[in-house]
């Protein structure tokens, strides 16, 4: 998923792999749908033969398009960015042709902040902001499941990885 095991220090170990919240995907999800819609119009007022026959394959076509667009593209790159927390640092991965990340010691971590809207507090997801002491400063993470959860848990990782330290 996010973090390979060849990537992983000798005394390292995962405590939590995930991905931005399912929602990140509802407006995408929306457009397919109304692609879906789309094409059963265009289905169903195009003529079986005539000058304006051609109009069935032009909606299969659109129709593809859409769904390659707004839905498996958005998909992949949903499941293809991960956040990883191991008991010494907190990974980034994304990216599908191309990928990136950022890795965060957790004894680095000055800061552990989250906001919440209406519509986060209804998924219990959150916007994750973490200080560190780096020349980047604050890393802003967003739709991260179970915020709270997530919260505390980095909290006391940091708290014992300095006290380790």
């Amino acid at each position: 998923m996010g973090l390979p095991a060849d990537q992983l220090g000798a005394q390292e170990r995962i405590v939590l792999e995930m991905h931005e919240h399912p929602k990140h995907l509802l407006m995408a999800a929306l457009i397919c749908l109304a692609a879906i819609v789309g094409l059963a119009i265009v289905i169903a007022i195009s003529p079986d033969d005539g000058a304006l026959a051609w109009l069935d394959t032009l909606g299969w076509v659109a129709f593809a398009g859409v769904i390659v667009v707004f839905g498996v593209f958005p998909f992949t790159e949903w499941r293809r960015r991960t956040y990883t927390i191991t008991n010494e640092r907190i990974a980034t991965r994304r990216g599908v042709l191309r990928r990136s990340g950022r890795d965060i010691p957790l004894d680095r971590i000055n800061d552990v902040a989250f906001e919440q809207g209406i519509v986060d507090r209804m998924t219990k997801a959150g916007t994750l902001k973490i200080s560190s002491a780096s020349e980047r400063g604050t890393v802003v993470f967003r739709d991260i499941p179970k915020i709270h959860e997530v919260t505390t848990m980095l909290n006391d990782l940091v708290r014992e990885a300095r006290t380790t330290r």
